[in-house]
């Protein structure tokens, strides 16, 4: 028996489990690590001195963050935020004004009071709705 011949799919099947071979030597691919901040989102309120504080406070917040900082001088918010990369927003600056909050009164009425303020409207209604013609009252006019 001669094993010098050529034979087509043995050529083939050698071919393809030496693919095979060379995918399972290979060695995986690392993936390439993700972007994502392993710290929580952080939100908090506080006081700052001007502008120039709260460029300073920006700079301390942690990536995929929010912050509203007050000023300690003037009726002055401002907004902060970073996104995930940890690079700053622009800060935004609103104004508010400081008012006291009005003391609650005597907001009680009596019944006699109620039925005067009643009686007013329906006469304040009454003097707005037409006065209905009656027919025979003109008839006799004419």
């Amino acid at each position: 028996m001669d094993n010098n011949f050529y034979n087509p799919q043995l050529a083939t099947i050698q071919t393809q489990m030496q693919q095979l071979q060379n995918i399972l030597n290979q060695k995986p691919p690392i993936p390439a690590p993700q972007a994502t901040s392993m710290t929580a989102p952080q939100q908090a309120i506080a006081f700052v001195d001007g502008v120039a504080g709260a460029r300073e406070y920006l700079k301390k917040l942690p990536a995929n963050s929010s912050a509203a900082v007050f000023d300690n001088a003037e009726a002055v918010f401002y907004t902060l935020s970073t996104d995930a990369n940890g690079l700053a927003a622009p800060i935004k600056m609103g104004r508010f004004t400081l008012e006291d909050v009005p003391e609650p009164g005597d907001n009680t009425i009596t019944k006699q009071d109620l039925d005067a303020f009643k009686a007013e409207i329906r006469e304040a209604l009454a003097a707005m709705m037409p006065k209905p013609a009656t027919r025979k009252k003109e008839a006799a006019d004419e």
